[in-house]
């Protein structure tokens, strides 16, 4: 007996130094790659808005009571938890690795018990799966935390359990219930198909194998109909891959993947016991050749070397998970997938250089509206909307988001903050309201909620919602310091921006802005404040897009209200064709534009009026790399030039 414990224990420490350098290049390529290329910071701005399902975090007793109600509390406890590191990439990165680690090695005890030698690349495929679904900037580590526990469960059932079968089944059902407790039915599903897998392969015990489903369903009735009281259909969804928020609205790729994250566990292990049995029936068929084989071996007869395959095994199997890795992010690239969420970035840390700087680097042709969203306020900020409107990119919706007849998460998001730009405090309070109600704790959310308080006169009110703020671990130091300011007065950048806000309000205290066009609401604004620059520029802007150059030509002269020295080029441009377009002409030299605009719009006439159907594409070319940027292509064409 003691001799058979040697030498298992003797077989688990060669399989764990044979896994650990087999996958630790592995693993470390993956962390560099997710720390310096996909940028987990990134992931952490998404929370909540492009990431509507990521589950939040909020620190105190209440929150994690109200969690731990509901079946997979615990996961999205802990997810929520862990994400708030994701605010540092090499952090995320790391416990995104370690999460992936976790997997991998519960992955390789259950295949060292079930005799298996060479479990490397096997544990790895998991994690393959796992790294290739952050690629896309999803949040899988709810599901990954999902599967995690339901291997550690089932290790625990395996060893716990005794050999007998009443004891096995009794055990079973506390333990089925603790794991829909806290992983929902996604843990229950990953810890019985491994119970089941052992009872039917390893023990042949068809009693337990039978219980095993019956259990587990009739324990998740039972506590979604008494416990939390909760349609069971719905309970048998939670946490589940037939209803993870990752595939939600993408391609069959990702759909696989998160697949491939709950079912590669429980297919190697039916893998391993599959060959194992083949393996021993092939040895009892060849038993007489094993024993001469033994005696020559024995006697010391012959002794062959190591052959060339076994020699190159082992390097091969350790590159097979990098090899599948590269190649997963090699076929399913995507070159707008970070430029989406890293704009998203850059617009929630008011870095918009950055940007600027990023749109230039757009891939011809593929745009997104919330990133022309970015741009267009970008611009605005920079001093560049009237001049560079038509130098990116641009989608006609992407001002404020006009393209969704219900607003998104994330339009809802970036509207209040761009509605309490321009002053509409009631406009953007609704919003974020509306956005809170569905999240009940979103920090930036409650941020904005606080100081369109203070725009309001409400400091009481700010008060709460910044005390709210202070639960959230990455934005206490804001929630603390905002508060200070309530005490002691407001920083003069502080008050400088509320007093701005609040002097481009609408009269009406109560007003807030229902389906009228867009352009009656900013009109509205620049008519409460004049020197609303914000509201101008978005209203011509929005002239601009809509082809309303006479509107254009009719609000020019609030451009003397707020100090611009010349007009700018587009309004020029827009100006320009609007004379023309009127009969009789009028004389240009009395209009007052700039003599280089109208020579750039004269050639632009000329070389447009010299285009014939055989010159087509070479006169198109000619004034896109001429006139691409500017109002008189846009006007003519309806879209931006570009090469």
């Amino acid at each position: 007996m003691a001799e058979t414990t040697q030498a298992r224990t003797s077989k688990s420490i060669a399989i764990r130094a044979q896994w650990l350098p087999q996958n630790l290049l592995f693993y470390v390529l993956c962390f560099l790659y997710l720390w310096l290329v996909v940028e987990p910071n990134l992931l952490y701005h998404c929370f909540g808005t492009i990431l509507p399902d990521a589950p939040l975090f909020a620190r105190g007793r209440a929150f994690l009571l109200d969690r731990l109600a509901v079946p997979g509390g615990g996961v999205l406890y802990l997810a929520g938890l862990l994400s708030q590191g994701y605010y540092h990439a090499w952090l995320g990165a790391a416990i995104i690795v370690l999460v992936a680690l976790g997997i991998g090695e519960s992955l390789r005890r259950h295949l060292a018990l079930a005799g298996a030698a060479c479990t490397g690349p096997l544990t790895a495929l998991p994690a393959v799966a796992f790294f290739l679904i952050y690629d896309h900037y999803k949040h899988p580590l709810p599901a990954g935390l999902t599967v995690w526990l339901g291997l550690v469960l089932a290790l625990a059932f395996e060893k716990l359990a005794s050999r007998r079968t009443w004891v096995r089944v009794a055990t079973y059902g506390p333990t089925a219930a603790f794991a829909f407790w806290m992983g929902g039915s996604g843990t229950l599903l990953v810890f019985a198909t491994m119970a089941e897998i052992r009872a039917v392969f390893l023990r042949r015990d068809w009693t337990t194998a039978i219980l095993i489903p019956l259990t587990s369903v009739a324990v998740v009735w039972l506590l979604a109909q008494y416990a939390f009281v909760i349609a069971p259909r719905q309970a048998l969804a939670i946490l589940t891959p037939f209803a993870s928020s990752a595939v939600a609205g993408t391609g069959a790729f990702l759909g696989v993947l998160v697949y491939c994250l709950y079912g590669l566990a429980p297919l190697a292990l039916l893998l391993t016991f599959v060959v194992s049995r083949l393996v021993a029936w092939r040895r009892q068929r060849s038993a007489g050749r094993s024993k001469k084989t033994k005696r020559r071996d024995k006697h010391g007869d012959s002794r062959p070397g190591r052959s060339f395959p076994a020699v190159v095994l082992k390097p091969a199997l350790a590159i097979v998970p990098v090899v599948l890795m590269v190649l997963g992010l090699y076929f399913d690239r995507d070159d707008l997938r970070k430029p989406y969420v890293l704009s998203n970035y850059y617009a929630c840390e008011r870095r918009w250089d950055d940007i600027l700087e990023l749109g230039r680097r757009l891939p011809k042709g593929k745009s997104n509206v919330f990133v022309n969203h970015d741009i267009l306020r970008a611009l605005y900020h920079t001093g560049r909307l009237p001049y560079d409107m038509f130098t990116f990119p641009l989608n006609p919706h992407a001002l404020l988001l006009t393209h969704e007849k219900r607003e998104s998460d994330l339009a809802l998001y970036k509207l209040s903050d761009a509605f309490l730009e321009l002053g509409h405090a009631n406009m953007a309070q609704k919003l974020a309201s509306e956005l809170l109600a569905t999240k009940h704790h979103l920090g930036s959310v409650l941020e904005t909620l606080g100081q369109i308080s203070l725009v309001k006169g409400q400091p009481d009110t700010a008060r709460v919602y910044l005390n709210a703020l202070k639960g959230d671990p990455i934005r206490q130091e804001t929630a603390e310091s905002w508060l200070l300011d309530l005490d002691r007065g407001l920083s003069p950048d502080r008050a400088a921006r509320i007093e701005r806000i609040r002097s481009c309000m609408p009269d009406d205290p109560l007003a807030v802005a229902g389906p009228e066009p867009l352009e009656q609401t900013l009109a509205g604004l620049l008519e409460q404040n004049p020197r609303n620059k914000m509201a101008l520029e978005y209203l011509m802007a929005c002239y601009l897009l809509t082809g309303k150059v006479d509107k254009i030509t009719e609000n020019l002269h609030r451009l003397d209200d707020l100090g611009y020295r010349a007009i700018p080029t587009l309004y020029e441009e827009a100006v320009l064709i609007h004379y023309v377009s009127q009969k009789p002409k009028p004389d240009l030299g009395r209009i007052k534009i700039s003599a280089e605009t109208i020579k750039r719009y004269q050639r632009f006439v000329h070389i447009r009026g010299a285009m014939t159907s055989q010159n087509q594409r070479e006169t198109l070319s000619q004034l896109i790399s001429e006139f691409g940027t500017s109002y008189f292509f846009y006007s003519a064409f309806g879209a931006v030039g570009q090469l």
